[in-house]
């Protein structure tokens, strides 16, 4: 899954003004940024299925990114880095929270796409996963009622942000929608692990930065 997370991180936006959308498309990916890292540093790995072809998607070891126990971990650390940003201000309990809430949401969806391989703890633990990759067009279909929901949510909240902004909005997430479906359901050949990794790294950061200039104008002095 990746626009599906984007979805919920809009979704959220609703929630509480004091966080940016920027945060919030940062911290949905975060774990993916994180399985970036492990698989550049040696610790986690992918693997492409004999028989992608027919399945379409990947497998993986990533017990310290993905696993339940770690998506608690990286949810905890988010919340105490949020609410201490946020010292002093009103609500910011409820603020933490939902950027916690933002990162935790992605092993939500994960465990319902992926095929049992999302550990329960660490390696060689109870793999978890409903395997929705296992009915492609399901899974996509999806992720993309994640996207529609989230900007019906986002832009009913905010009408502060402008024509402009609100279309570019719309089209760069219709954009990354296709791109999402024609890479998964439509190529037979997966991308190289360098391609990923890099994608990994760099999304979370590139998407956050975008969040933030469509968020701007309410979020300034704010968590974002």
């Amino acid at each position: 899954m990746f626009v599906g997370h984007l979805g919920v991180g809009l979704a959220l936006r609703r929630v509480d003004e004091e966080v940016s959308l920027g945060v919030l498309f940062a911290a949905v990916l975060l774990l993916d940024f994180l399985l970036g890292l492990f698989v550049w540093a040696g610790l986690e790995q992918v693997i492409v299925p004999a028989d992608y072809a027919r399945l379409h998607y990947l497998r993986f070891r990533f017990p310290y990114s993905h696993g339940l126990l770690a998506s608690l971990v990286w949810s905890a650390l988010a919340f105490v880095v949020a609410s201490a940003w946020l010292r002093g201000r009103p609500r910011r309990g409820v603020a933490a929270a939902v950027v916690a809430a933002a990162v935790f949401s992605h092993f939500v969806c994960d465990v319902i796409e992926h095929p049992p391989q999302l550990p329960l703890a660490g390696p060689g633990s109870v793999m978890l996963g409903l395997g929705l990759w296992n009915h492609l067009a399901a899974a996509l279909g999806l992720e993309l009622a994640l996207v529609a929901i989230g900007l019906a949510l986002y832009l009913g909240a905010a009408p502060h942000v402008a024509r402009f902004k609100r279309s570019t909005l719309v089209a760069v997430m219709a954009a990354l929608s296709i791109l999402a479906v024609a890479g998964q359901a439509g190529s037979p050949t997966p991308p190289g692990t360098a391609s990923n990794v890099v994608a990994w790294l760099t999304l979370p950061v590139v998407l956050g930065g975008f969040g933030f200039w469509i968020d701007r104008p309410v979020t300034a002095g704010r968590l974002g």
